[in-house]
């Protein structure tokens, strides 16, 4: 019997690498199968990303917002920023011969000298984002306006001065806090505004939009800038400041609407940044 179970054992040596073949070499063929699979998708992701199908870094729509929130504000301020500079070109040609001359030009030097390192760190910003291979949403310009030709887009747009108002009623000896239609012409007269297309009848709608209740009084203190202020809602201080204007005064009814007739004579139109651009906008007018 032990014989036989030695015969029996012995005979069933040589066929035992038959079975044992397929475990033996079953993980190298796993391997390689799994090599030629990564293989075949980063062939299929080059392949993809070469024309655009398959980008290899996730889009820059989506980092838009973080990315490029910075733009639209920085141009707002850029825009108001050429304003400022507007004003302050027409304040130093209106004191030229004068003993203010040389204050006047150093404001224009100074306000000059802040838009354009303004300018240069917008453009510096955009640059860098591009660099590093983020595209530039079509809203956000690529460079900032140079100021000459901030000047052509902001600053006085017609040669003519405002024609002279006439004639010029007396003032409302009556008038309270809110105002009547009446009034306010009275008061706009007074101001030295013209009552001719492109003047007072357009503003008349923008004081209406403004400040529906005709209220002298009329602060909006959620304005960025300042809060905006009085029949015309004049923003912040600096409108007064570079029209000659006490700040003190924003609520009286000629010097506010005097304020604005120097801001529209200065900026040429009523629309737009740096201007009454809701309103304006909302009565179809430039």
């Amino acid at each position: 019997m032990r014989l036989n179970e030695t015969r029996v054992r012995g005979s069933l040596r040589p066929h035992m690498p038959e079975f044992e073949s397929p475990h033996r070499h079953a993980l190298p063929r796993l391997l390689l199968l799994l090599a030629l699979l990564v293989t075949g998708v980063a062939g299929l992701l080059a392949g993809g990303s070469a024309l655009g199908v398959l980008p290899l870094r996730a889009s820059a729509a989506s980092q838009f917002g973080t990315d490029w929130g910075f733009a639209i504000p920085a141009i707002n301020e850029l825009n108001a920023a050429a304003i400022r500079v507007c004003s302050a070109d027409a304040l130093a040609d209106s004191a030229v011969g004068t003993a203010n001359e040389e204050i006047r030009k150093a404001q224009v030097e100074v306000l000059v000298g802040e838009y354009n390192g303004a300018v240069q760190e917008y453009n510096r910003e955009v640059r860098a984002r591009i660099d590093s291979g983020i595209t530039r949403p079509a809203e956000v310009p690529s460079r900032a306006l140079p100021l000459d030709l901030a000047r052509q887009e902001f600053c006085l747009k017609t040669a003519k001065s405002p024609p002279l108002a006439s004639p010029t009623p007396a003032l409302p000896s009556n008038a309270g806090r809110f105002l009547t239609l009446e009034q306010l012409d009275a008061y706009a007269a007074a101001a030295g505004w013209p009552n001719e297309p492109g003047w007072w009848p357009e503003m008349r709608k923008i004081v209406l939009c403004e400040t529906r209740s005709l209220d002298t009084m009329a602060h909006n203190t959620s304005d960025p800038h300042g809060g905006s202020y009085g029949l015309a809602q004049l923003n912040g201080s600096y409108h007064f400041e570079r029209a000659g204007e006490s700040f003190d005064q924003r609520f009286d009814p000629v010097v506010n609407l005097r304020t604005a007739l120097w801001l529209r004579t200065v900026r040429g139109h009523f629309g737009g940044t740096g201007g009454w651009y809701n309103c304006a906008k909302l009565w179809g007018i430039d």
